[in-house]
């Protein structure tokens, strides 16, 4: 009997420091305070409680539960006492000597804002820093090489912004030494940063990506502008690319007949497709296509075989495909690539459109423009609707 009460005991006690030690990913009550608007994003919620704001990035893995909360508190702010607050995912203490708010629950990420010295580790939010004139705040990225945006490439050159070597193991070393006060990272399910979660420096996890919507994943740009002091400047790209999306939209709504859409191309003997429920599957049926290759539930790159590619999408009407070459493909080189892409129709009929990103910044500007990649695949789908558009991304692929 005793060693059954024992065995109790035992067991509940794990049960209550599992519950403590995953406290900061379970879904908690909302708390206190006025909502910010959020139209499309399904990740995000964000409650404006005076003395600072609690940030809940939602999991997108794990519906039920909570990815990340920050409480983003003005920096300089004279109110109350200091707390100590876990920094990371594995429930470490970062000491915070300044004086904060009262009522921030003690589960959260405590972020000085604006930040001043950020580490960013991929070039899309690098690229969103500049349009939204916070590239001054940017300390460090990763992988420079992939960096094309001329003003990036300005302040590399000038030492200014350093590389800290790659996104998946950058160095941690050199991120500490550059003062750096956030690092913005692309997570992934189960994802552990390793070292970096020991340095106390807040990991802001950029999930955008796994968004259902275009506008949704355009949407971050409110909390990325609140963390560099450029709310502003965030809210009004946001509206923009909101109404010039939303005015496309219906300018294909009455269009009764969508053309059969097939995307990218074969990878070894894998054939990566956005799902129908990622970002890009959705963003293509909202220019009109008829999208039905990749299955609706899948919300991110969907790998499939060759097989249910020929099966799905041998007849499609239009084919656009994304690579990364030093020179442009044409109908020839495509096919030295793969001959089975002469089974498809779009190549026969010369109906391929492409975008090489290795010579156009489509990763790093279509994430938060949006609207111009669906004016993009508009034009091809229906170039009678936008007859003197020049489209930025893909242009048809040379005999």
């Amino acid at each position: 009997m005793r060693h059954s009460l024992r065995q109790s005991t035992f067991f509940l006690f794990v049960v209550v420091s599992f519950s403590l030690l995953t406290g900061c990913h379970s879904n908690v009550g909302k708390p206190e305070g006025t909502p910010v608007k959020m139209e499309y994003s399904r990740l995000l919620d964000i409650v404006d409680c005076g003395s600072y704001r609690l940030v809940t990035i939602n999991d997108p893995w794990k519906t039920d539960r909570v990815l990340h909360r920050y409480a983003l508190v003005e920096r300089n702010s004279s109110k109350q006492e200091s707390i100590s607050s876990p920094s990371q995912k594995d429930g470490s203490h970062e000491e915070v000597s300044d004086k904060l708010p009262d009522g921030i629950p003690p589960e959260v990420t405590v972020v000085k804002v604006p930040l001043e010295r950020i580490c960013v580790s991929t070039s899309v939010h690098t690229a969103l820093m500049q349009k939204l004139g916070a590239l001054g705040r940017v300390a460090s990225i990763c992988e420079s090489k992939y960096m094309l945006n001329p003003a990036v490439q300005a302040e590399i050159k000038k030492g200014r912004i350093k590389d800290v070597g790659s996104g998946l193991n950058p160095s941690v070393e050199m991120i500490a030494q550059l003062r750096t006060d956030a690092l913005l990272m692309s997570p992934f399910e189960g994802a552990s940063y390793g070292l970096l979660e020991k340095t106390g420096i807040p990991i802001i996890e950029c999930a955008d990506y796994m968004e259902t919507s275009a506008l949704g994943r355009a949407e971050w740009m409110k909390f990325y502008g609140m963390l560099v002091g450029c709310e502003a400047e965030a809210n009004a790209l946001f509206e923009e690319v909101r109404d010039n999306y939303n005015s496309l939209k219906a300018l294909v709504a009455k269009e009764k007949k969508h053309p059969k859409l097939l995307a990218d191309l074969l990878s070894g003997n894998t054939w990566y497709m956005p799902g129908g429920g990622s970002c890009y599957g959705a963003l293509y049926k909202d220019a009109g296509a008829d999208y039905n290759i990749a299955s609706d539930k899948a919300s991110g790159s969907q790998p499939l075989s060759l097989e249910s590619v020929l099966l799905g999408g041998r007849d499609a009407d239009v084919w656009i495909i994304k690579y990364s070459r030093p020179e442009n493909f044409t109908y020839a080189s495509l096919l030295q690539e793969n001959t089975i892409y002469s089974e498809f129709v779009p190549f026969r009929e010369h109906h391929i459109y492409g975008c090489n990103a290795l010579l156009t910044p489509f990763y790093e500007e279509v994430p938060f423009r949006p609207d111009i990649l669906l004016k993009d695949i508009i034009s091809i789908l229906y170039p009678n609707l936008l007859p003197d558009y020049k489209a930025v991304y893909y242009s048809p692929l040379l005999v």
